[in-house]
C-alpha cells in the first residue's frame, strides 16, 4: 500500500482531468497493477464518488472520459457490445468516475505502452543498428545436497528429484517447488543442503520445504536445506531476495547474510545483500522481524528498514517508501531520486551489462520508472530525459556521460 495515499489520490484527480503527464501516468499504473493496493483503489473511488465537482467542469469531464474510453478499448479490442455497455456509464458525474477507475485499472496499460513507444522513437530506431544487452529472464542453476547442478529455465516443467520423502520439481513459471512427506523421511536424512544462484540477467521463485516463498533477483544465491529439522529454519543469503516465511510459531525462520541476521516467524520482507554494496538493507512489509549484527539487535515494524554498513558498526533504523524498494519483485525499475551509482548496478545486474564512467561519477539523482522486461534502450532513454546524464552502449558496456 502506497505510505502516502493522498498523493497517489491527487494523481488519480490528475488523471480524470487529463492533466497526467507520462510519467505519472506509468507511476499511477504501476500503483493499481499490484494486488495489495486494491483497497486504496477502492477508497479513492468512494471519494471521488462523493466529491462535488464544479457543475461546469463535470460535462467537459464526462466527454473526455468517453472520448478517452474510444481510443483505449480500440488498443484493448473490447467487443462493440461491451464498449456500447460501458459508455452509457459513462455520463453523469457519479458513473462517470466509477467508470473511469474501471477502465484505468484494466487498460491503462495500453496508454502507457502507446505514450512510452511514441516518446522514444529515437531510441528504438538506434537500437536497431546498436546492439543493446536483452533483458533478464527466469534462469537460475540449483546445485543439490548431493553436488548434480541443474539448470533451471522457465522453459523446463519437469520432476528434478524424488525419493527419501523429498520431492523437487520445476515448472514453466519460474518456480522450483520442494516438498517433504514426514512419513516417508528418512530418518537419518540430517541438513541437506542445497544452493540456488542466479546469473547477472536473472532471477527466479522458489517454494522450501516448510511453504516459505523466496524471490530471487539477478546475481544472487540462496543456500537452504532439503527440509527443516531442529528448532530452528535457517538459510544463507547473498545478493537480494523478497521472502513470503510460512507461519510455525515453534521454529523461528533465520536469514543470515554476511553482514547481519534476520529472525523471524511469518512474515514478509526484503533482503539486499549485495556483496558490491556497501550496505545491506532490511525492509519488512508485514510482520515484524528481529535484525541482528553482532551484539546489537532491532525489531522492526511494518515500513521500516534497517540499514547496516559494512565499515559502520550499529544499525540503522527509519521508515521508508516500500515500493521502490519491491519494485523489482513486481517486475519493474522504480527510481525516485535514487543515486546513480546503485541505479547503475541495478541495471547491470539485470542486463548483464558492464558499467564505466566516462570521467568522474555525475552527482545526479534519477527518477523514472519502466518495466524490467523492456529493453535496455527504453531504460536508458527515460532516464536521459530525468536529465544530467547521457549514455553510449557498445556491446555489453554501458559508457555513462555527464550531459550538459
Amino acid at each position: 500500500m502506497e505510505k502516502h495515499p493522498h498523493s497517489i489520490t491527487l494523481l488519480f484527480r490528475k488523471f480524470l482531468q487529463n492533466r497526467c503527464s507520462p510519467e505519472e501516468l506509468n507511476r499511477l499504473y504501476y500503483y493499481f497493477d499490484i494486488d495489495e493496493n486494491e483497497n486504496l483503489l477502492k477508497e479513492i473511488i468512494l471519494e471521488e464518488l462523493d466529491r462535488d465537482l464544479d457543475s461546469e467542469e463535470s460535462p467537459a469531464q464526462a466527454q473526455h472520459l468517453a472520448d478517452l474510453f474510444d481510443r483505449i478499448s480500440e488498443k484493448a479490442q473490447i467487443s462493440e457490445e461491451q464498449q456500447t455497455l460501458k459508455k452509457r456509464r459513462w455520463f453523469g458525474r457519479r458513473a462517470s468516475v466509477a467508470a473511469a477507475a474501471i477502465v484505468f485499472v484494466t487498460m491503462l496499460t495500453a496508454i502507457s505502452y502507446w505514450q512510452i513507444t511514441n516518446t522514444t522513437q529515437p531510441k528504438i530506431a538506434e537500437e536497431s543498428v546498436v546492439s543493446y544487452p536483452k533483458p533478464g529472464t527466469d534462469k537460475a542453476i540449483l546445485t543439490l545436497f548431493n553436488g548434480k547442478e541443474i539448470i533451471l529455465t522457465d522453459a523446463k516443467q519437469d520432476q528434478i528429484l524424488a525419493g527419501s520423502g523429498i520431492t523437487i520439481s520445476n515448472n514453466t513459471e519460474g518456480l522450483v517447488v520442494y516438498q517433504v512427506d514426514q512419513s516417508t523421511l528418512a530418518k537419518d536424512s540430517g541438513a541437506q543442503l542445497n544452493t540456488i544462484r542466479t546469473p547477472r540477467g536473472g532471477q527466479y521463485q522458489i517454494v522450501l520445504a516448510d511453504g516459505t516463498k523466496v524471490w530471487l533477483n539477478a546475481s544472487s544465491s540462496l543456500i537452504f536445506p532439503s527440509h527443516f529439522s531442529g528448532d530452528k529454519r535457517g538459510v544463507k543469503l547473498e545478493g537480494e531476495a523478497y521472502f513470503e516465511v510460512a507461519h510455525d510459531a515453534a521454529k523461528p525462520f533465520l536469514v543470515q547474510t554476511a553482514e547481519s541476521e534476520v529472525e523471524v516467524l511469518g512474515t514478509s520482507f526484503n533482503v539486499m545483500a549485495y556483496p558490491e554494496e556497501q550496505k545491506n538493507e532490511i525492509t519488512l512489509l508485514t510482520g515484524s522481524v528481529n535484525v541482528k549484527k553482532g551484539k546489537e539487535a532491532r525489531r522492526l515494524i511494518p515500513g521500516q528498514q534497517a540499514e547496516i554498513q559494512r565499515k559502520e558498526t550499529g544499525i540503522r533504523v527509519g521508515v521508508v517508501d516500500i515500493e521502490p524498494i519491491i519494485a523489482w519483485k513486481n517486475g519493474v525499475f522504480l527510481f525516485d531520486q535514487s543515486e546513480l551509482p546503485q541505479v547503475m548496478r541495478q541495471i547491470g545486474r539485470w542486463y548483464d551489462a558492464e558499467v564505466a564512467y566516462e570521467k568522474e561519477i555525475p552527482d545526479v539523482k534519477l527518477t523514472g520508472m519502466v518495466s524490467r522486461d523492456d529493453s535496455l534502450a527504453v531504460l536508458l532513454d527515460i532516464l536521459e530525459r530525468a536529465g544530467g546524464v547521457s549514455f553510449d552502449v557498445q556491446k555489453n558496456k554501458i559508457m555513462v556521460k555527464q550531459s550538459n
